[in-house]
């Protein structure tokens, strides 16, 4: 921190000290709009998850305007608190892995609002807004702008030269760089070896709702993506031997999507689609208790690509179904899957749903009135397979169903 702890301004004259002392009861009106700007403009605090960071933008926001102010009255007002605080805004900027640009861009719009704002105030109060007197206040307030980024700045260089930091933000760069589309494969290399993180044959990545509340120490080889917008974890290896069992025992608590065995360059990919199932399972079409794994959904992924055009088949194909008797439909539904998968075998079906055989020929009759000559039709089997379940997924629930 330099030993300087005043901001010195350079501005004078009682008359825009008076002003400023007039136009300081506006601040947190002005600060409030400044912040709803920077948020705008920095999708790395507005989309964050965690909802600290628009709380943080707003009250610092008035805190460093209402300074400011405070500087314009009193010029030897002391600056140490809020140079402290840019300071740790920067350290926190470089553990979390990101650049200046977002602190910067904040503070550029903060100034751009205020500047603006206190200038539609004075002239509502009848000042002087005269080219001299803002070029004044512009000029300050660009001083002021320095010596917050300055502070900042410092923050970000001890932290990045912090050998610790420095390998939680290499991991962290190595994260954003395998979720981006197409990424170098020499820049992989480049930042794995950085971080000594063993390149694997393949990888996986999970996307998580949530993070589970207490959670142990996660494996070295799992590269962790919580500073994202939407967190994820990449793993290596997803469906290797043992994998599931150790990938559910590491995810216990969380709500999560492991996506497919893809090229470490491809990673992007299989987030993609993790990300697709985690829908499904918000939406209540796919289960969502425990981890969900996309390769054992992926009919339903495919069929989910326009979930509209999905439910228009599921009205046309499955319209006899629908137009029964609904306490009955889920009952024939599941029936009508396992025919599917036992050859219409009544003897494997009534086993596998633990029933008397003549039940379920009683029910396979039903189908037949009801689906006719499309149940002899082996080139519907598929099709009607597929969107039985579905029409399944949300019809457990509520017989009605989402999509029915």
């Amino acid at each position: 921190m330099t030993p300087t702890t005043r901001i010195d301004l350079q501005v004078t004259g009682k008359d825009l000290a008076e002003r400023c002392l007039v136009l300081r009861c506006y601040v947190p009106q002005i600060a409030a709009e400044a912040a709803e700007e920077i948020l705008r403009q920095t999708p790395e605090y507005a989309e964050s998850p965690d909802p600290r960071y628009q709380e943080v933008v707003r009250w610092s926001t008035e805190w460093t305007i209402d300074h400011f102010m405070a500087l314009m009255i009193n010029p030897d007002l002391p600056s140490t608190d809020i140079l402290r605080f840019w300071r740790d805004l920067g350290f926190g900027e470089a553990c979390e892995g990101r650049g200046l640009v977002p602190l910067q861009t904040s503070l550029r719009v903060g100034a751009g609002v205020a500047i603006r704002r206190l200038t539609e105030e004075a002239d509502l109060l009848g000042m002087d807004t005269s080219a001299q007197t803002m070029a004044q206040i512009a000029d300050a307030l660009f001083t002021y702008h320095n010596r917050l980024t300055a502070s900042a700045a410092e923050g970000h260089a001890e932290a990045s030269e912090d050998t610790a930091n420095r390998f939680q933000i290499g991991r962290r760069r190595l994260v954003d760089l395998l979720v981006s589309e197409d990424p170098p494969t020499a820049k992989i290399a480049e930042l794995a070896q950085a971080i000594r993180w063993p390149i694997p044959k393949a990888v996986g990545a999970i996307a998580l709702d949530r993070l589970p509340g207490e959670r142990g120490p996660l494996p070295p080889d799992v590269l962790v993506g919580f500073h994202l917008p939407e967190p994820c974890l990449i793993v290596p290896d997803p469906e290797g031997p043992g994998r599931r069992a150790s990938l559910e025992a590491m995810l216990q608590g969380a709500v999560g999507a492991i996506g497919p065995a893809v090229a470490v360059p491809e990673a992007a990919k299989s987030l993609r689609w993790a990300r697709q199932a985690l829908t499904l399972v918000r939406d209540r079409v796919l289960p969502g208790e425990g981890p969900v794994f996309v390769t054992d959904h992926l009919a339903m992924l495919m069929l989910m690509q326009d979930p509209d055009l999905a439910a228009r088949a599921v009205e046309r194909r499955l319209a006899p179904l629908l137009q029964s008797r609904r306490s009955g439909r889920v009952a024939l539904a599941e029936t009508l899957i396992a025919c599917f998968e036992c050859r219409f075998n009544a003897t494997e079906v009534a086993q596998r749903l633990h029933m008397h055989p003549q039940t379920i020929r009683y029910r396979v009759r039903k189908l037949q009135d009801l689906f006719g000559e499309q149940l002899n039709d082996p080139s519907r089997h598929l099709e009607l397979h597929m969107l039985l379940h579905l029409w399944l997924a949300t019809a457990r629930e509520n017989e009605a169903g989402a999509i029915s």
